[in-house]
């Protein structure tokens, strides 16, 4: 039996046009799967200087220390029943609220704050450090 030593078989170059029809197919695949969405937002105004200085002072004054550290006009709450007396004192007739940040208070859980307290009256909110 004899075996051919110079048979040895030439490779034809690799065509690159499959292959980018096969990535523009998996990218026009992926634009058209994701979706896209809004997160919700949380509006924080505040206003001129000047506005603090010569404004009246507030009806309630709201302290969050941390997450569940809530201190109403002075009384420490849990989250719940502070958000339970804003929603009673916004029934009584306050209409500002002061949140101040103290603590190792995270962004989030400012957030969070602000959220409840929109989501629970109608208080007008401002934010201090």
């Amino acid at each position: 039996m004899r075996i051919e030593v110079n048979a040895i078989r030439r490779r034809k170059p690799l065509s690159m046009t499959s292959l980018i029809d096969v990535i523009f197919l998996l990218l026009l695949f992926f634009m058209l799967s994701s979706t896209f969405t809004r997160f919700a937002r949380v509006e924080v105004s505040g206003g001129p200087a000047s506005a603090a200085a010569g404004g009246k002072t507030p009806d309630i004054l709201i302290r969050v220390d941390a997450a569940n550290d809530w201190r109403v006009n002075g009384m420490a709450l849990q989250e719940a029943a502070a958000l339970a007396e804003l929603t009673r004192l916004d029934a009584s007739g306050a209409d500002t609220a002061v949140l101040l940040v103290r603590g190792a208070l995270t962004s989030q859980a400012l957030v969070s704050a602000v959220e409840q307290i929109r989501k629970n009256t109608t208080l007008t909110l401002s934010i201090a450090r």
